[in-house]
């Protein structure tokens, strides 16, 4: 798939190397192309203005600060139909949730950019586990939920295809779930060190009737 990825910081490219090397095409979509960072430039990506990367690509991941997600979704033009991945959370000072509840940082997004098909993935753990979500015989899981079949399906391969465990949930509402999820990843790894080498997973067992 042709993937654009708006946000070339460190998660942004750490999903496009991951994805580059899955055989994906990756187009990041930066404000000023000719002055890209060198890193941006690894095998199988491409650097384009946001617009340019956005148009025509088979899906968007959306890997920016909050602060500057609105920002980056004006600059990409029109993104109806198009899926797009929010890897994004909704932190403000101290790293407390700025939205929660009864909303979340992804339906924020979806009334940005209404004609997307908004899906909230890649957001509930750290640069290490994007690079390899594999402990052993355990992988770190992923949820995925948006409100559109097809646009969660471009994320649960793409999930997938990086050698995460891939736990789908119906709906964008359930966003409002894993981005407190996001939430308790930082403060085990960061706030209480136990250090970003750590992920949630799910053990599935047989359940007696």
């Amino acid at each position: 798939m042709k993937l654009a990825i708006i946000g070339a910081g460190k998660v942004g490219t750490t999903l496009g190397r991951g994805l580059a090397a899955a055989g994906h095409a990756i187009v990041y979509g930066v404000r000023s192309p000719d002055d890209a960072a060198p890193a941006l430039r690894h095998a199988g990506a491409s650097v384009a203005a946001v617009a340019a990367a956005a148009a025509g690509a088979d899906a968007v991941i959306l890997a920016t600060p909050w602060s500057a997600t609105e920002a980056a979704l004006r600059a990409a033009g029109d993104l109806t139909g198009v899926p797009v991945l929010d890897v994004t959370n909704p932190l403000g000072p101290g790293l407390a949730l700025a939205i929660g509840h009864t909303d979340s940082g992804a339906e924020q997004v979806q009334r940005w950019a209404p004609g997307a098909h908004v899906v909230k993935v890649f957001n509930t753990t750290g640069l290490e586990n994007m690079a390899d979500p594999v402990y052993g015989a355990a992988r770190v899981a992923m949820w995925v939920c948006g409100d559109d079949d097809a646009a969660c399906a471009v994320a649960a391969r793409l999930a997938a295809d990086l050698g995460f465990d891939v736990v789908r949930l119906d709906g964008l509402r359930w966003a409002r779930v894993t981005e407190p999820v996001a939430r308790l990843w930082m403060e085990l790894a960061i706030v209480r060190g136990l250090g970003r080498g750590v992920g949630f997973g799910l053990r599935r067992g047989a359940v007696a009737p």
